[in-house]
């Protein structure tokens, strides 16, 4: 009753001028109208399609495509610079610049920097703007007169138009653009090497297909996953470098054979393989791959490996086995994981061997166990004194790597220690052992040696 009270004292109050029914009508009509258009589009199916919904564009014609990536690829390619283009800028940044007290570099503030800008965007086009950014100025360290060194300069300039050279080099094995090489495209890329690139030259074809098999496992071992390699992640890679080491003619022969991708190196390989392979049925058994240390490697370091990173199931005359034989690839992978123990893809490889429970950490329980053998190669291969204490051994070797969780060993420990490649060496073959137990004799022989 208050509100109808209400509402008639307020019609009162405000009394509305005489309107012809007609126009009042009218009116009632279209807040009725409104309210039900309003009252439909609250009832609109939870599944239709929302107002700011836009489909997907089509996906491009083939045409387009290429179109598209061969204009990307023109334009990384007015990115790369030429050597007689770095030596024009040099002598641009010798002359605004001014050298060192001690007359080693070149020094150039920013004013300086922007007039080798102006005389570059002139000779060699505005392209070459990318490399004369302010915020790339600002990247390098400057003295208190505002001057950077352009020196390091030139060298930023080579690192780039390598890293440009090296992407559009492997891009062009990526015909679907995923940014990823397979292990078929990595093979066929270093393969086109061989015409180009004369220290592989002189290599018999009947060996290509292997130098690719073999070569390009160093890619996948240390950048790899799933079978591929980010083509990002090869762009500044140290292994890259190594492999383009090769195009330098003046190579001597002790730097290609310690060239992981060169002929003498690849072939080391395979001949040490098919040398291990006594049955030659392209395999290697765990007592002939037991060979290659000539027989001081712990029969459970091999038969950890085996289980590890060489068996695999397959089917044989409908039966589902375990293959227990280790061909050329894993082979490979081990030699490269054993040459470089330190290196954390190294460090992934041999901690799943050690890490006998599968816990992410190894225990002193496991060290144990792996020092007990070479314990026993000890006394019985090496003919050393038999009171060489396993439980000293173990101690001394979680002092040198000092867990943070005492007696759990991580890989982030092995890491963070720098002693990965003795924990491994050491836990593995009697030999290494011997060598780091009498390190301080060894150095002394050596010192009376080269005396």
């Amino acid at each position: 009753m208050a509100l109808l009270s209400a509402l008639n004292n307020f019609c009162r109050d405000h009394p509305e001028p005489d309107r012809e029914a007609e126009d009042v009508e009218q009116e009632v009509m279209q807040n009725v109208t409104s309210i039900l258009e309003q009252h439909e589009a609250n009832k609109r199916p939870a599944n239709s399609i929302p107002s700011f919904f836009k489909p997907k564009a089509k996906p491009e014609t083939t045409g387009l495509s290429v179109k598209r990536e061969a204009k990307r690829r023109k334009e990384q390619e007015t990115l790369l610079l030429s050597e007689d283009e770095l030596r024009q800028i040099w002598y641009m940044m010798e002359e605004l610049g001014a050298y060192s007290d001690n007359g080693e570099e070149v020094r150039i503030n920013y004013d300086g920097f922007s007039q080798v800008l102006t005389r570059c965007r002139e000779c060699f086009g505005p392209q070459i703007e990318a490399y004369f950014k302010a915020p790339v100025f600002l990247k390098f360290d400057r003295d208190a007169n505002g001057c950077i060194s352009a020196n390091q300069f030139l060298n930023y300039l080579n690192l780039r138009t390598t890293m440009h050279q090296n992407r559009l080099e492997l891009s062009s094995f990526d015909p679907d653009n995923t940014g990823s090489l397979t292990t078929e495209q990595l093979e066929a890329c270093v393969k086109s090497l061989q015409p180009q690139v004369p220290a592989l030259s002189d290599m018999q074809p009947s060996f290509l297909d292997q130098y690719g098999r073999i070569a390009v496992r160093k890619l996948l071992f240390f950048h790899g996953k799933n079978g591929a390699v980010r083509i990002r992640d090869l762009v500044n890679s140290i292994v890259l470098q190594e492999l383009n080491e090769l195009k330098n003619n003046q190579l001597q022969e002790h730097q290609l054979i310690s060239n992981w991708f060169s002929s003498q190196s690849t072939q080391r390989v395979y001949k040490t393989f098919i040398a291990l392979d006594e049955d030659m049925n392209g395999l290697l058994s765990r007592t002939e791959f037991s060979a290659i240390s000539n027989g001081t490697m712990s029969p459970l370091f091999i038969s950890r490996i085996f289980e590890e990173h060489v068996m695999r199931m397959r089917v044989v005359q409908g039966r589902t086995v375990h293959r227990d034989e280790m061909d050329l690839l894993a082979f490979t992978d081990f030699v490269l994981a054993w040459d470089h123990r330190s290196h954390p893809a190294a460090i992934k490889y041999f901690f799943d061997i050690f890490d006998l429970k599968k816990q992410g950490w190894i225990s002193p329980a496991e060290l144990y166990i792996f020092f007990k053998e070479i314990h026993h190669m000890w006394v019985h291969v090496m003919h050393e004194y038999a009171d060489l204490s396993i439980y000293d051994v173990v101690d001394e070797i979680l002092d040198m790597v000092k867990p943070k969780i005492t007696a759990h060993i991580t890989p982030e420990d092995l890491a963070a220690s720098g002693m990965s490649g003795i924990f491994f060496s050491m836990l593995s073959d009697v030999k290494q052992f011997y060598d780091y137990n009498y390190r301080e004799n060894l150095m002394h022989q050596d010192d009376d040696g080269g005396s």
